[in-house]
């Protein structure tokens, strides 16, 4: 896993916006004093990070963690469409949810 310091990031992106570090913190409802101990941190919780994304306006989540391949990619969603004789589905009894989804 390659080492991102997460709180210099968040340091740079307050930098680069028009935003002061008291307005980050009202926004992130925390005093300049915890601000500036997030700036330091390695890690962060992620119910923080949440907040620190809508407040910047960046959704660090993806852009650093998944494009640096810090984590695993998300997983794909895929579609298979399998053709199956009425009869058998009837007899299968599948809950509404999956009926719904059978196109004649």
């Amino acid at each position: 896993m390659k080492d991102i310091y997460i709180g210099q990031i968040i340091k740079q992106k307050v930098l680069e916006s028009s935003i002061s570090i008291q307005e980050f913190a009202d926004m992130i409802n925390c005093d300049r004093t915890t601000v500036y101990d997030i700036f330091k941190r390695k890690s962060i919780d992620t119910e923080r990070l949440i907040r620190i994304s809508h407040a910047l306006n960046f959704d660090f989540v993806n852009e650093i963690y998944f494009k640096q391949n810090v984590l695993p990619p998300k997983p794909k969603t895929i579609f298979i469409a399998i053709e199956v004789d009425k009869e058998i589905l009837q007899q299968l009894n599948l809950p509404d949810y999956f009926t719904k989804l059978i196109k004649e």
